[in-house]
């Protein structure tokens, strides 16, 4: 079911799957990415699982309310506490958080700032590190050759139509594919397209979220306070954001779980959806 929810003064577009009896599940997507980047059989494998699903939009991305960053600015606190209004919208005391690369770090917020709201915390592919505006990656990291390639490319010869941005982004989702599985274009294409077709022209691009990204706090000193039961889990061939990111993240939160997938980069390949959503199930039935 698809709704919008009034919150933290924005509208955000939400999609629901399961029953509202089941214990709630947030779903926390990325940089500039839609919810709808949460791949369908994954949503369908927590349903399934006996979870009331929610995956939306952050602002700034698909359907929710675009901002001006300059008159406005957040971080990613200001987007944990978006996420935090979505579930009062929904009437939704607590939930078990999984948040995805930049919404891995909402999702950390979320268990910093609002302790009581969740009951237990999810980090796929992200770090604790801040985002370097020099080296446009996580502290500590030097920017991946075929990525730096990527950015250069676009401020060289930024797309202007829908099928150079496809473009754009299926060359970016190739590079962050990892050597899990063969890519597969036609189904990348078809998500890509699905999330260009149905965002909104008034939402800005995901230019505001990695200001937010450069303006938000280190939290590599302040993980070590997160109490929720905490899974981490990281592709061993992640471009974006290096599986030692994940190592330290898991490390520095108490009694936390790690758990590495051979060859997954930065993304949600097929064969990996039944094993990171049985983890995810194990974890949040505790």
């Amino acid at each position: 079911m698809e709704r919008i929810v009034e919150a933290n003064g924005i509208r955000l577009w939400c999609e629901t799957f399961g029953d509202p009896a089941d214990p709630a599940l947030l779903l926390v997507m990325g940089l500039g990415a839609r919810g709808a980047t949460w791949p369908d059989e994954f949503c369908r494998l927590l349903q399934e699982g006996g979870r009331y699903v929610i995956r939306y939009d952050n602002r700034d991305t698909g359907r929710s309310s675009g901002v001006d960053f300059e008159a406005k600015p957040y971080t990613m606190i200001d987007l944990a506490q978006d996420a935090v209004g979505l579930l009062d919208g929904l009437g939704i005391a607590a939930a078990d958080v999984v948040g995805a690369s930049m919404g891995g770090m909402i999702a950390q917020e979320i268990a910093l700032e609002h302790a009581d709201r969740l009951r237990s915390l999810t980090v796929i592919m992200s770090s604790a590190e801040p985002l370097d505006p020099v080296t446009n990656t996580f502290r500590g990291t030097q920017r991946d050759p075929r990525l730096a390639a990527w950015d250069a490319e676009q401020i060289a010869n930024p797309p202007s139509t829908r099928e150079e941005h496809v473009e754009a982004h299926l060359k970016l989702a190739r590079i962050l594919a990892g050597q899990l599985t063969e890519f597969d274009e036609a189904a990348t294409r078809a998500i890509i397209e699905r999330e260009i077709e149905s965002a909104t022209d008034a939402a800005p691009t995901s230019k505001n979220h990695i200001l937010a990204a450069f303006a938000s706090r280190d939290r590599s000193g302040l993980v070590g306070s997160i109490t929720a039961p905490t899974l981490v889990i990281h592709g061993s061939d992640d471009p974006m954001a290096p599986i030692a990111h994940g190592e330290a993240l898991a490390a520095a939160i108490p009694n936390s779980e790690f758990l590495p997938i051979e060859g997954m980069g930065h993304g949600f390949p097929a064969p990996v959806l039944p094993r990171i959503s049985a983890a995810i199930l194990r974890h949040t039935g505790r």
